[in-house]
């Protein structure tokens, strides 16, 4: 490992510390927070002011579109580039949301204690798992929290722009009548890539795109919501590329 590849290493790991820092530190009081879905919104408002230092502390700063025009609760799908995608959505989105997301995402006992306590999880293969996870998703659409999920699955390889997108969240978004809010990341794949032992400081765009409405829709207008969805995306992605 060349010096220039430990430097990097040492940043990327500076990242976690300063975001496992705010945990630690405030962990009381946030455990206090989470234990209330009426107080959620406490805890995120928390790791909306600490994600935006953290960005900070590791030499990113932000640039936010806004096109949607209202706040009420929706299916959230952004783009999956990397780490910096959740830090950048708590920095940047206006109201109070939760994540939808597998179990075992990270070998790491305390985070991942705190994903499964701070997020709707579900274990892979297993179909009760996955079905209490979207009646619970259901549940805090109704009480006006809005649920975020990765409509990829996961981050795609290198050469992949954007990967096709699963059902899911749009099933979600039609059975509920909530609209959906594409979300564009333009540099966090370039800035702090999944894959790559490289970093690149500066400034990380995010747009957030009009609302989708699925007032009215059926099951068998899904596939037609979710290509708009992608097709959005990958425009923005496009049009960005070389800007």
């Amino acid at each position: 490992m060349n010096f220039l590849n430990i430097f990097y290493y040492l940043w990327r790991t500076w990242f976690w510390v300063t975001i496992l820092l705010g945990l630690l530190l405030f962990s009381p009081i946030t455990l206090i927070f989470l234990s209330f879905e009426k107080t959620y919104w406490l805890f995120h408002l928390f790791c909306k002011w600490w994600c935006r230092l953290v960005l900070l502390l590791n030499g990113f700063w932000y640039n936010v579109k806004y096109e949607l025009e209202d706040s009420e609760a929706c299916i959230i799908c952004p783009n999956h580039t990397s780490k910096l995608d959740i830090v950048l959505l708590f920095a940047t989105f206006p109201g109070t949301f939760i994540f939808v997301g597998k179990e075992g995402l990270t070998n790491n006992p305390f985070f991942e204690w705190f994903y499964n306590k701070t997020m709707i999880t579900f274990k892979r293969g297993s179909v009760s798992s996955a079905y209490k996870a979207y009646r619970k998703s259901d549940r805090l659409l109704k009480k006006g929290i809005s649920i975020v999920v990765f409509p990829e699955g996961g981050v795609p390889n290198p050469p992949c722009r954007l990967q096709k997108f699963k059902r899911g969240a749009f099933k979600l978004a039609i059975d509920n009548q909530i609209p959906i809010l594409p979300v564009s990341f333009i540099d966090n794949k370039r800035k702090y890539p999944e894959d790559l032992l490289t970093l690149k400081l500066g400034c990380l765009r995010v747009i957030y795109h009009t609302l989708i409405t699925t007032k009215g829709l059926k099951s068998n207008d899904l596939n037609n919501i979710k290509n708009q969805t992608f097709n959005i995306i990958d425009n923005t992605l496009i049009q960005y590329e070389n800007k």
